[in-house]
């Protein structure tokens, strides 16, 4: 008797494509996390087939300031300054390039 094939499971996947990608992720020295740099575009679909490469390629250009990449399309997007990072979007990693600096509070909304 044939055995039934189970249907392929996307979300499976994708957490499996992530966690594989993050676990690359731990010896690189590299800044990266869970999630996605919004806004501040800048480069898209840079040839990139790991998080290791879209971070290189966001360090060596002048004009980025956080990469993103997606784990199972490995999709490489370059972001200049971004206004937010959402880290509940569960198909994506990102990280800072060394040249990011956050803004800091100004003493005027500290007081």
């Amino acid at each position: 008797a044939a055995r039934k094939q189970e249907p392929f499971d996307h979300d499976a996947h994708m957490h499996a494509s992530r966690e594989r990608h993050l676990k690359s992720m731990e010896t690189s020295g590299v800044h990266y996390e869970r999630g996605v740099w919004a806004y501040g575009d800048y480069k898209h679909n840079i040839d990139a087939n790991s998080p290791h490469d879209c971070a290189r390629a966001c360090e060596t250009d002048e004009g980025c300031l956080h990469w993103n990449f997606h784990v199972v399309h490995h999709r490489c997007d370059l972001k200049g300054q971004s206004s937010g990072h959402n880290s509940d979007v569960p198909d994506w990693i990102s990280g800072n390039s060394r040249r990011y600096m956050p803004a800091r509070p100004s003493a005027a909304s500290a007081a």
